[in-house]
């Protein structure tokens, strides 16, 4: 459901994953100026395609908070490895700077983890009421 929180972190990771795609993360200056998006590479591209859309799915997974946070998981997970890939590719091209949307790149996995501890805290309330009856 839109109106609970985790859905606003899930939607949020899912936006800055998209950003990625789209925006520059790193610039290489004269004489070989150089841009590198997210959409660059096949592996980035992929993998930051379907954390996107696996963040967005996610949120329609409020029914079974268990099966929403085990996928959660796994896409925290995909988003470190994002992240390696996104290592590989700084390294390949030295003497360049990060741009401003790659600050989305360090959010994505900080929303993930905002959206666990949610989705877990949801849970406990939903098995504390349950105790009650």
């Amino acid at each position: 459901m839109i109106q609970r929180i985790q859905s606003i972190w899930l939607l949020l990771a899912s936006a800055a994953a998209f950003s990625v795609l789209r925006l520059p993360f790193y610039y290489t200056p004269t004489p070989f100026a150089l841009e590198i998006r997210g959409s660059d590479n096949m592996t980035t591209l992929i993998s930051l395609a379907f954390s996107a859309c696996l963040s967005f799915i996610t949120i329609f997974l409020y029914g079974n908070r268990m099966l929403q946070l085990k996928v959660v998981i796994v896409n925290f997970l995909l988003s470190i490895l994002i992240g390696y890939f996104i290592y590989k590719i700084v390294a390949a091209n030295p003497g360049g700077g990060f741009t401003l949307p790659s600050a989305s790149l360090f959010f994505i996995p900080v929303l993930q983890i905002l959206a666990m501890v949610k989705i877990y805290k949801d849970e406990r309330l939903v098995k504390s009421a349950d105790r009650l009856r």
